[in-house]
């Protein structure tokens, strides 16, 4: 029987002891002595879990005697775990002994039996302590534990050889529509396991939820991760098949120099290089540079001042005349937003992108088109001639269920007829929104109000749109006619001829020669807008347009 002082030394030790591991030689020693052990071996094989995302199977030296030990193990005290691991602990004799006897065995089962369970307890302890820094689906570092991590590089000066990213997975929603929520998840998981298998030492990937990551990459490794977000291909589960699915991502990213003190920095500014990456086009990164930050200020501000302007009127109508190329008179315009502050004319471009951005670009649009109303009403009491007003409308509407009901209420309330407004939507080739803007054009043409295409020819137009796109004008893009180079001259003149036979009016944009005019009247587009005629003026002015009603070709 084991001596009852020596349990309990060993029971002592092994409770005020966190990690037996380190401590195991020391705790084990009496033990050692008395039983004259050699060695004791921890061998474990723990499948993927959240904390070990690879597994863990290998093999730890717990004790070991200074002097010769036999080759065989003695004895084996198998466990299992409660993430269904297998852990033995083997015991060698020293050089010399016999094995145990009967009695022997039986102490050395107590002894075992509580060294598992300190190292389970001991286990459970770390496994606490890294849940809170640990994302449950992926098994990578949170934002705790992310932040941990760079606070360690940035005490040892190592953080400065790295630099940040904040990842956002591109048109995520449509792998969740398409697959279905779990089968998404292990498809995040597969990401994660394909995006960390391409790190080096040292390199941080973590997931902040959702299809946001964040990252710390070697700056000579920068080219290659910024490769790797263009597309990583793993696959999905679907009716029980290996479907390959391509991820691109969006970052923004931080070149981490001296001047950085925080780790939380370093998420912020690269949370702000991605804002500006997912609005722009073509560019998988975006550095946060000095120029960007004073940007991002500019924008907020312009985002702080928006109920202001709204209140005061400040956002102001004007009108771009579209002509017929017939007999060059009068077709209607297009209704264009400007903001006048303090005497000053804010550029749309400075303004339409930030409330793009942040959705309050939708109270804008049903502002212009209150004011639209209001100034037919008004032309129509002065006796001007009636015309037809486009106003455009963005495509964050679409999430609006209601939104030909919304804008048929606006008409309704200000006694326009239907057929006066023409509302502007612009193409989109990701396949969600365009199910959503296809459905709202056929449930707004049910309250016979026109819709068009806006610059159309502008991305990657598909001429199966206008099979699928019901709308009764088409607005071909500037880009289509600034050279009017034989490629362009032979696109043109089909898209016109399909769009006229589907019983579609055309008009072009960004009209601004002579040259141009002659070469879309003889390919039967409809009408024109440009500089050529008009740019965009103020409602006064276009006023007097409607009274002239007909232009002499420049």
């Amino acid at each position: 029987m084991i001596c009852q002082e020596c349990l309990e030394n060993y029971i002592q030790e092994l409770a005020v002891n966190e990690n037996i591991f380190m401590a195991c030689q020391r705790i084990f020693a009496p033990i050692g002595e008395l039983y004259h052990i050699g060695k004791l071996v921890c061998s474990f094989c723990v499948s993927r879990t959240i904390y070990t995302v690879e597994g863990d199977s290998r093999e730890e030296l717990l004790y070991k005697y200074d002097g010769e030990v036999k080759e065989g193990p003695d004895y084996i005290k198998e466990f299992v775990t409660g993430e269904k691991g297998n852990v033995k602990l083997i015991l060698y004799r020293r050089l010399g002994q016999p094995g145990f006897t009967s009695e022997e065995q039986r102490d050395m089962d107590i002894v075992l039996n509580l060294l598992f369970l300190s190292c389970g307890r001991w286990r459970l302890i770390n496994m606490v302590k890294k849940s809170s820094l640990t994302d449950a689906l992926t098994g990578l570092v949170n934002s705790g534990g992310f932040l941990s991590y760079a606070d360690e590089l940035l005490k040892k000066n190592e953080l400065v050889q790295y630099n940040g990213f904040f990842i956002n997975l591109e048109r995520f929603s449509l792998v969740n529509k398409r697959f279905g929520a779990k089968e998404t998840d292990t498809i995040i998981i597969r990401y994660a396991d394909a995006i960390r298998r391409t790190l080096a030492e040292g390199e941080c990937l973590g997931r902040l939820g959702g299809d946001n990551f964040v990252a710390l990459i070697r700056k000579e490794n920068m080219d290659r991760f910024s490769d790797t977000l263009r597309g990583v291909t793993i696959y999905g589960m679907l009716d029980g098949k290996q479907v390959p699915v391509t991820i691109a991502a969006k970052a923004g990213a931080l070149v981490i120099d001296e001047s950085v003190k925080s780790s939380g920095n370093v998420i912020n500014d690269c949370a702000m290089a991605l804002n500006m990456a997912k609005r722009g086009k073509g560019e998988t990164v975006v550095y946060a540079t000095q120029q960007l930050k004073e940007k991002l200020y500019k924008d907020k501000q312009v985002a702080f001042r928006f109920e202001e302007a709204l209140s005061k009127h400040e956002f102001l109508v004007f009108y771009q005349p579209k002509v017929c190329t017939n007999d060059y008179s009068l077709a209607g315009a297009e209704a264009l937003v400007r903001w006048k502050h303090q005497d000053m004319m804010i550029s749309p471009g400075e303004f339409i992108p930030v409330y793009e951005q942040n959705g309050m670009i939708c109270r804008l649009d049903f502002y212009v088109l209150e004011q639209v109303c209001r100034d037919i009403v008004k032309w129509d009491t002065m006796g001007l001639k009636p015309l037809r007003i486009s106003v455009n409308f963005s495509r964050r509407h679409l999430l609006n269920p209601n939104l030909a009901e919304d804008i048929v209420a606006v008409l309704d309330r200000y006694g326009v007829e239907r057929d006066r407004i023409e509302i502007e939507l612009t193409e989109t080739m990701d396949e969600e929104e365009s199910g959503l803007l296809i459905a709202f054009v056929k449930k707004i043409k049910q309250y016979h109000v026109a819709t068009s295409i806006d610059d159309f020819g502008a991305g990657y137009s598909s001429l199966n749109l206008l099979r699928s796109f019901p709308a009764d004008v088409l607005k071909i893009d500037k880009s289509l006619i600034d050279e009017l180079v034989e490629v362009d001259r032979v696109v043109l003149s089909n898209i016109i001829r399909m769009a006229s036979e589907l019983k579609m009016d055309v008009i072009a944009e960004g009209v601004e020669t002579r040259q141009q005019m002659e070469y879309l009247k003889s390919v039967s587009c409809n009408m024109v807008q440009g500089f050529l005629f008009d740019s965009p003026i103020p409602e006064e002015e276009f006023e007097g347009r409607i009274r002239q009603w007909w232009y002499k070709m420049p």
